[in-house]
């Protein structure tokens, strides 16, 4: 139970005592009568109670049911209290028929169990073993858990800077406009009732005894249905808090002294309290109770059940630490079928992501992150995402030096994520005080709790700038929430095309300006959707390089308006110009032209088979073109310009690449080759066979010019050639090996570049390369490496330029092959000379 920013072991022990009555609604069919695969009994024992009945004794536990009561047709019923009844009514049906065969057994037992119809268990103090077997393998149980307690730590100070003085609204307020409500609606909070399972409430404190429900004015009150003390902590029977953490949240929600001390949001509410955690600790028996509780208050000894009287909000300032798991979840859906609107903090875990904890964590429930007056994320606020990716936290409220109501009739500022979820509990008390209509409906209430939202981009834990996973969907903001419900919701949407393709537009940027403020970025099928707040709007749609498009709309409470829009492009101006052939043959090329502005815009066009092309863009801007031949055989090349207001000509003359096969061209080679025609190492040549020194390894024979492993020619050549074979060496060797040429005088050359054909035959763990060396070999330059795998086997001629070697009088260059069982190179026709590509027959 997370109650602010505190040691870890209490919120780290809540998982598991939550666990003990967890239930998700996968677990059972929302069918009364829907009956669970299979299971063992022995399976139904969780690790805990075994463990505790290996050592003797018994043990207090939880028998679960698996069977689940339809509540689909409560929030059908619009009467408040009928609702309530009903919910309650078909939950304690479902309990009794299920949970008697195991009362039953037990009574046999001399045992008594406690139910509990909002979650459909039995808490059983001190169960044998034997009567625990017995239940297990009874149809209907779905397992059986052990019963914990934990201890409570007490709250922290907030370490910030007081944010606001003892006669001033805490800045909290402020921030969320909740001043503003109560100036311009005249409600703050009449008519709603909030509640919280916490560390219970002072319920004489001088901002709370007003609004507390069980005041009857006279200076007399009735804590029937108004206060739940599962465990008999409180001396009296009257509300009461050990902790103080209790009356802090309740501040935040509904304190005012009436004489110029406000510290909550919804003063004007009245609030009731369960106190789920007694003194030294957080029992899971108190923490049920009190979830029960809320969907029908008792009187002071529990009994007569009235779900007339349950809370329209509850605040849940707790958690566990991180976690997913269902926490109580069958509950809270209870909650939900009777229109409780809960509100969940969302952990004091951060900064990290995926540090969000349940209840908070789970689609179902409304979580809170912590923001400080700057507005910046508190370091602790945990941060999403939540179950099945959810972005958590829904969404982010004051959290930092909150002051707030504490025992002993004082004030305190704290932090915590607990401090800011009551933020939000009052909130909603403000919107269904304002507009009832909302009230029980909790789907709306959640929309527009999102929607009024300010906008927060936070993405470094995923989601989106609008919605994100470390502030949800933005800061709380009270004023727009209350008026977007009192102007209502509606839907405004369509489609961006352009106006001479009629395309959808990819891109464009539509601004609704109006009652709200919401910008939306179109993607490919250039559509937009606004979900907003009834009323005129002015529609702004921009794109880069268009005119831009406006338009004004009313938009209807709850309707839906199509305002599709058609942008005209701004004006071009044109780029001309001629491709051609910039090798010798001359001519015009087909080509692809395309512009770059360098801001991610794009433009293109193609040039025609003479080469002519024209290219409108925006001017006044720069811009790098490239110019691709689709007449194979080509190099790109690329032009930058800077475009004014007047056309320009720019011809481009692309050369034929270096492998020299453009239609109309052929080598020209002068130099020496060597065929490696003799089956034997050739005169001036060197092979250098490299010892790796791995133990038990060896090297082998590297090249050698014999064909080991009659691989047959397939470099492109003829004859005899150079083989590295690694795959025919075998295991256990590793090759590392070297082919060195005799020393080749390129002092008239410049066009200098070796050249071979090859046929290779990688994998994974070889390498292969070419070095030169211009100084004899004394040093040596990689001039290439061969990339990919698998790649291509031959015949292939690979070209190497090596222009450093123009001019120079003792030029080598040599074959570098490393590998253990790791395919061959074979190599022919090595060349080393003057390379050109010339017009054929020229």
């Amino acid at each position: 139970m997370r109650f602010t920013r505190m040691t870890a072991g209490f919120a780290s022990a809540v998982v598991c005592a939550a666990s003990l009555v967890a239930a998700s609604p996968a677990q059972g069919s929302a069918q009364a009568s829907a009956k669970a695969a299979p299971v063992s009994p022995a399976s139904k024992l969780d690790s805990t109670v075994l463990s505790t009945y290996a050592q003797g004794g018994t043990a207090n536990v939880w028998v679960r049911m698996a069977a689940k009561a339809d509540l689909s047709g409560a929030k059908k019923i619009k009467d408040r209290t009928a609702r309530g009844r009903t919910v309650m009514n078909d939950l304690k049906s479902e309990a009794d028929r299920s949970q008697s065969p195991v009362q039953k057994v037990l009574k046999a037992a001399g045992l008594t169990g406690r139910t509990y119809w909002a979650t459909n268990a039995i808490y059983v103090p001190g169960l044998p073993e034997s009567v625990a077997r017995k239940i297990a393998a009874m149809q209907g149980v779905a397992e059986i858990r052990q019963s914990r307690t934990f201890q409570l730590p007490k709250p922290m100070p907030s370490k910030a800077t007081a944010h606001s003085a003892a006669n001033e609204l805490p800045w909290g307020l402020t921030d969320i406009k909740a001043d503003q409500v109560w100036s311009q609606t005249g409600r703050r909070g009449e008519g709603v009732v909030v509640a919280s399972v916490d560390s219970g409430v002072q319920y004489d404190h001088p901002a709370l005894v007003r609004q507390y429900r069980g005041n009857n004015g006279d200076g007399t009150f009735t804590n029937d249905y108004n206060w739940f003390d599962p465990a008999g902590i409180c001396k009296e029977v009257a509300p009461c808090d050990n902790n103080e953490h209790g009356t802090h949240t309740m501040g935040t929600m509904v304190g005012d002294d009436g004489k110029g001390t406000q510290v909550g949001v919804a003063p004007g509410a009245k609030w009731i309290a369960a106190k789920g955690c007694e003194t030294s600790g957080c029992s899971d028996t108190s923490l049920l109770a009190s979830l029960q509780w809320m969907l029908a208050p008792t009187d002071h000894d529990n009994q007569n059940p009235d779900p007339a009287k349950r809370p329209d909000i509850v605040n849940n300032s707790w958690g566990s630490q991180p976690s997913n798991d269902p926490m109580f979840e069958d509950v809270q859906l209870a909650w939900a079928a009777a229109g409780i609107m809960g509100v969940w903090a969302n952990g004091n875990d951060g900064p990290n992501c995926e540090t969000s904890g349940a209840p908070g964590s789970r689609t179902v429930n409304y979580s809170v992150g912590a923001y400080g007056s700057d507005h910046k994320i508190a370091s602790f606020s945990s941060r999403g995402p939540g179950q099945d990716g959810e972005v958590k936290p829904n969404l982010s409220a004051p959290g930092v030096a909150v002051r707030s109501s504490v025992p002993g009739g004082k004030y305190a500022e704290l932090d915590g994520t607990s401090m800011a979820t009551p933020h939000v509990a009052g909130a909603v008390a403000l919107l269904w005080s304002a507009r009832p209509e909302y009230q029980r409906d909790l789907a709306k209430t959640r929309e527009l709790l999102n929607i009024s939202a300010i906008d927060t981009p936070d993405t470094q834990c995923g989601g989106t700038p609008a919605n994100n996973n470390v502030y949800g969907e933005g800061r709380l903001d009270a004023l727009a929430l209350v008026t977007m419900g009192t102007a209502g919701l509606g839907t405004l949407s369509g489609t961006v095309t352009d106006a001479t393709t009629k395309q959808p537009m990819a891109g464009a940027t539509v601004h609704a300006e109006g009652p709200m403020d919401r910008t939306f970025t179109t993607g490919a099928d250039g559509k937009f959707t606004f979900r907003v707040s009834a009323g005129d709007y002015k529609l702004t749609t921009t794109a880069f390089g268009f005119q831009t498009g406006t338009a004004t709309v009313t938009l209807s409470k709850d309707g839906s308006l199509t305002q599709n829009v058609s942008l005209t492009p701004a004006q071009r101006v044109n780029v001309t110009g001629k491709v051609t052939d910039g090798s010798g043959k001359g001519g015009g090329l087909p080509a692809k032209i395309v512009a770059n502005d360098g801001d991610g815009h794009t433009w293109t066009t193609t040039a025609s088979d003479d080469g002519a092309y024209t290219l409108p863009l925006v001017p006044n801007l720069s811009y790098k073109l490239t110019f691709t031949s689709t007449a194979p055989g080509y190099d790109p090349a690329t032009r930058e310009i800077k475009l004014g207001e007047a056309a320009q000509t720019l011809d481009v003359g692309l050369t034929v690449r270096l492998a020299c096969d453009a239609k109309g061209y052929q080598v020209k080679r002068d130099g020496s080759v060597e065929a490696f025609g003799t089956g034997r190492l050739p005169k001036g040549w060197k092979v250098t066979n490299v010892d790796p020194r791995i133990p038990h390894y060896s090297y082998q024979p590297g090249w050698v010019f014999n064909d080991p492993g009659k691989r047959g020619n397939h470099t492109g050549g003829s004859g005899t050639f150079a083989v590295v074979d690694s795959l025919h060496t075998g295991a256990g060797h590793v090759q590392d090996t070297y082919l060195t040429s005799p020393s080749y005088n390129l002092s008239k050359r410049t066009k200098a570049t070796i050249e071979f054909s090859n046929d290779l035959k990688p994998a994974i763990n070889s390498t292969t390369s070419a070095d030169v060396s211009l100084d004899g070999g004394r040093t040596w330059t990689n001039v290439w490496t061969a990339k990919g795998f698998p790649g291509a086997t031959g015949p292939a001629t690979q070209v190497i330029p090596i222009p450093q070697a123009n001019g120079k009088s003792d030029v080598r260059y040599r074959l570098h092959y490393r590998g253990q069982l790791s395919g061959w190179w074979a190599v022919d026709d090595a060349f080393a000379g003057d390379r050109t590509c010339v017009v054929a027959n020229s």
